[in-house]
């Protein structure tokens, strides 16, 4: 069969793929939440990672104080959502 296979297959899978050692628990718990999810492991090692990015930015932005700049566009933005509400 993989003689029929196209050649770049094989080489796109190849490079663009690693192996990462877990323990089991950690793969079973991981393979429940893609399960759960309806997506591959790849999919939602994704999915985390993304999540875990935006937490760390939702965390730095809420341990700082917003400078002149960001608060005007905070007030214009807090102005838009008012006047939607309006609506």
């Amino acid at each position: 069969m993989l003689d029929r296979l196209p050649f770049g297959i094989l080489i796109c899978m190849r490079e663009s793929t690693t192996t990462v050692r877990l323990s089991r628990s950690t793969r079973d718990s991981l393979r429940h939440l893609a399960d759960d999810d309806g997506v591959t492991l790849d999919d939602e090692i994704i999915r985390l990672v993304r999540s875990e990015r935006q937490r760390r930015i939702g965390q730095a932005l809420s341990e700082s104080e917003p400078d002149t700049e960001e608060q005007t566009w905070i007030e214009i933005g807090a102005e838009a959502v008012r006047n939607d509400a309006g609506r």
